[in-house]
């Protein structure tokens, strides 16, 4: 399998592979890009054409293209395999690998039951289904793009489908598409319901979604009401091996390329929404597939699109939604929007976009490049009565409170005080008090898992290495003499495994590093090649504030020390030694506080 895998990595280029994915910038011999895995402002994640490696400065992680993608798609590493196998041409099946055997099973399962739902919607006993389609709107090069078909109201018809296309009953089971009823026998999970396939980014079937036809009354499988319950309008396949509905979104290996090229987002609810949606020209858009919105599914939008607009329905239900959403994408830095409905459509009773796409096509359209930020949106919703009640005042700040950006939030700060008529510093001095409402699992950059992994005298140290390697000339004996100090200077700072690393990187002569300082070198040069082209003053000034704080770390390693010194001391009773102790950490502390000032000036 290692023979396999290289085979693969041989035939992909990793800057090519990657550019679909990121907008990667020329770095000297090397791209850069904004991290995909956190959230951060300038580019710290470095591709090596040359390595054929990437990593992220920013969040401490990195790889090759196998770990790229089943970190990016949050899949297995087999499953990623034959992702790249199928681009690279490389045929996996020759290797027998019986897990990734177990994969590609699921994978064929559900296409064959496209294919299956697909006739049946054709056949004389889809009609009304095939009516029900038209009639919503959709025309049938539109439901043959998104491969639309039909369970029909039956107890087994796609099990004995798929066994006849020698798939076991096992695997049908473990692919979701039938389960154990009380009795013993297996059912079709799926009956008479249109059927909407699920893909993954890459286009794979890995689940479906059935919708009730109106007035329909299944008799079987997982729509059964044999607790009491009412027969749900939507199910979905149950989690497998495949499918994670936490993670797919609907429509994202259609819609992503327009996403990415317009670096926006319209975000709807149901599959009809952005079936409807496409087929009347809006292309950058995707849906949650029938479940709530997650922060896999933010995070899959986030690393193409800078911009969302939510679209969601206009009853009560949509317009939770839409707060809920907005405050996820606040918190994850969206520029945000909420697609806004015009007064003359409300009083038709159109509710959704799908209803919008078919009364009135290119309105949505219209609408969408109407769409108002989302403070907007809350200001309507909770300040347009004329007398403001404190706890909707309260609300907004809330929502002021839980933006990403600080710019952001003090632009609308102003507005609201600007609208409310309260000053400023009063509306600062209650937001501050309040409870943060953001949602959670939205990680910051600073409070990234990955950034939290290397200590922060590792950071430090990687980070000056870094720089002085890249400028040698300013931190030369002559260059050195400003603020950003010598190569000297830097080195007494560093521990000794970092000062071979930093030897070994300027190219002195008989320095050996063992393998894992290697690493870290090796990495350390994709910084360098980014560094070189850095404004001077730029690196000056951020090498004088990692040196002082290097410095800082240092004096309060040596405090620790002598603590434990005055600790042993004053137990042994030893004046002498206790007094030297004392007045070390006199001094030690002095020089802390010395360069905690240097900070504040």
């Amino acid at each position: 399998m290692s023979d396999t895998v290289q085979q693969i990595k041989e035939k992909l280029d990793l800057a090519v592979f990657l550019k679909p994915y990121l907008q990667l910038v020329p770095a000297g011999k090397n791209f850069k890009a904004r991290c995909p895995f956190h959230q951060e402002k300038s580019a710290s994640f470095i591709v090596s054409p040359e390595k054929q490696v990437w990593h992220c400065f920013g969040c401490n992680t990195g790889g090759d293209i196998l770990s790229f993608v089943m970190k990016y798609e949050n899949i297995e590493f087999l499953e990623a395999l034959k992702i790249l196998a199928e681009k690279a041409g490389v045929d996996l099946q020759r290797f027998g690998n019986s897990d990734q055997k177990k994969f590609n099973i699921l994978y064929d399962i559900n296409q064959a039951a496209v294919k299956f739902f697909q006739e049946a919607l054709r056949h004389a006993q889809g009609k009304q289904v095939m009516d029900y389609l038209i009639q919503r709107g959709l025309k049938p090069e539109t439901i043959s793009d998104f491969e639309i078909g039909f369970a029909p109201d039956s107890f087994d018809a796609l099990l004995q489908y798929l066994i006849k296309s020698r798939f076991s009953t096992a695997d049908i089971e473990r692919a979701g598409l039938i389960f154990k009823s009380q009795r013993g026998n297996y059912i079709d999970r799926f009956r008479n319901r249109v059927m909407f396939p699920l893909r993954n980014a890459f286009g794979k079937v890995v689940g479906f979604t059935g919708r009730i036809l109106p007035g329909a009354a299944p008799q079987g499988g997982a729509s059964l009401a044999q607790d009491g319950r009412e027969t749900p309008k939507y199910v979905n396949s149950p989690e497998t091996q495949i499918f994670n509905k936490s993670k797919i979104l609907f429509g994202f290996d259609k819609t992503k390329s327009a996403i990415r090229d317009s670096k926006s987002a319209v975000l709807v609810e149901g599959q009809m929404d952005l079936i409807m949606a496409w087929q009347d020209g809006i292309q950058n858009i995707i849906a949650t597939s029938g479940t709530a919105l997650t922060v896999d599914h933010l995070k899959a939008i986030r690393r193409i699109a800078d911009n969302l607009i939510v679209a969601f329905d206009q009853d009560e239900a949509g317009q939770a939604a839409t707060e809920k959403a907005i405050d996820m994408a606040d918190a994850m830095d969206f520029s945000t929007k909420v697609m806004m409905l015009k007064p003359e459509l409300a009083n038709q009773n159109l509710k959704d976009p799908a209803d919008i796409a078919k009364a009135h096509p290119g309105a949505l359209a219209v609408m969408l490049q109407e769409s108002q930020p989302s403070m907007i949106y809350y200001f309507s919703r909770y300040l347009s009565k004329p007398k403001i009640a404190k706890q909707d005042l309260r609300a907004v700040l809330v929502k002021i409170k839980n933006i990403y950006s600080p710019v952001e939030k003090s632009k609308w700060l102003k507005e609201l005080a600007n609208k409310t008529k309260v000053d400023e510093k009063s509306l600062i001095e209650e937001m501050e008090v309040l409870q943060d409402s953001g949602p959670s699992g939205v990680a910051e950059e600073n409070n990234s898992p990955q950034a939290q992994s290397l200590p922060r005298k590792d950071l430090l140290s990687q980070r000056i290495i870094s720089l002085v390697v890249a400028r040698k000339d300013l931190f030369s004996a002559k260059g050195g003499s400003a603020s950003g100090g010598k190569i000297e200077e830097v080195s007494s700072t560093l521990t000794p495994a970092y000062q071979k690393v930093l030897s070994y990187l300027n190219g002195e002569v008989g320095v050996e590093l063992p393998a894992q300082h290697k690493t870290v070198a090796d990495l350390l040069s994709l910084r360098v090649s980014v560094d070189a082209s850095t404004d001077e003053e730029k690196i000056r000034d951020e090498a004088k504030e990692l040196l002082r704080q290097l410095q800082l770390e240092n004096y309060k390693d040596q405090r620790l020390i002598l603590k434990s010194a005055i600790e042993q001391a004053e137990n042994a009773g030893d004046e002498i030694k206790l007094a030297v102790a004392l007045s070390e950490f006199d001094k030690i502390s002095k020089q802390i506080q010395t360069l905690n000032n240097q900070a504040k000036t």
